[in-house]
């Protein structure tokens, strides 16, 4: 028998394609993704059909608030799926904090509120969190995305990459430990270094020299290898990629 899992993800551009990319961690599941945004999408994602979801921008505090209510509302849910997974953005978390123990409490404190909703709970809550952003996991398989220089002038890639790797050596070679240097969102702070890249270099096709969610998040999230990210995202990633290889 097919097992079955319902997603909340992130109402963003890039997660209009989360489960093309949940379904190269695991192809024997039968992905429901339960976000608002794809409930009223048209079969084909706006990449194919050109037409563009409403997005409520729902994260944070605002999904989880949103999964909760779902569930309470219908807890069919609960005997429906086999496990649910939560994709979101961590963003400008308290640095402070071990990740691993981060980690676990955010699971143990979403599903205890699960498990009050229905004392005979015995469904699986996998947190799928990216680190600063899910912009993290696209740079991880760079071939697959900014990389890509069909999309992207070569020197703006090349040195875009270099202080990338920079960062990265300044937090042991995992980038989901950097949340806490930037003061800005980390696709903000890609947008804007890629911008000026793009003018230190005189780049002529403004097309090849800017990065947005909307045109590229999506297509990059579709085109990335998981198992690359799992390599060198080692606390968040790793942990809910091999959670979800294993149900």
């Amino acid at each position: 028998m097919t097992q079955q899992v319902y997603v909340y993800a992130t109402d963003s551009y890039t997660e209009t394609t989360i489960k093309d990319f949940l379904r190269k961690i695991n192809p024997q599941i039968r992905w429901v993704v339960r976000s608002p945004y794809l409930r009223k999408m048209p079969k084909k994602d706006y990449l194919s059909s050109g037409i563009l979801p409403v997005l409520t921008g729902r994260t944070g505090a605002d999904l989880e608030v949103f999964m909760i209510e779902e569930i309470k509302e219908h807890l069919s849910i609960l005997s429906e799926c086999d496990a649910i997974v939560l994709e979101d953005d961590l963003d400008r978390r308290d640095s402070k904090e071990d990740q691993n123990e981060y980690l676990q409490k955010q699971q143990a404190r979403l599903y205890a509120t699960i498990s009050r909703l229905s004392k005979t709970c015995k469904t699986r809550l996998i947190c799928l969190y990216a680190a600063p952003e899910i912009e993290t996991w696209l740079i991880e398989d760079w071939a697959n995305s900014f990389g890509d220089t069909r999309l992207f002038d070569q020197q703006v890639a090349t040195e875009l990459r270099k202080s990338l790797n920079k960062m990265r050596d300044e937090c042991g070679g995992n980038f989901e430990c950097y949340s806490h240097h930037f003061t800005e969102k980390f696709s903000d702070w890609i947008v804007s270094k890629i911008q000026q890249l793009s003018i230190e270099f005189d780049i002529v096709n403004p097309d090849k020299a800017s990065y947005s969610k909307m045109i590229h998040g999506a297509r990059f999230l579709r085109a990335i290898e998981p198992q690359r990210i799992e390599s060198k995202c080692r606390v968040y990633f790793s942990n809910a990629y091999h959670a979800i290889k294993a149900i």
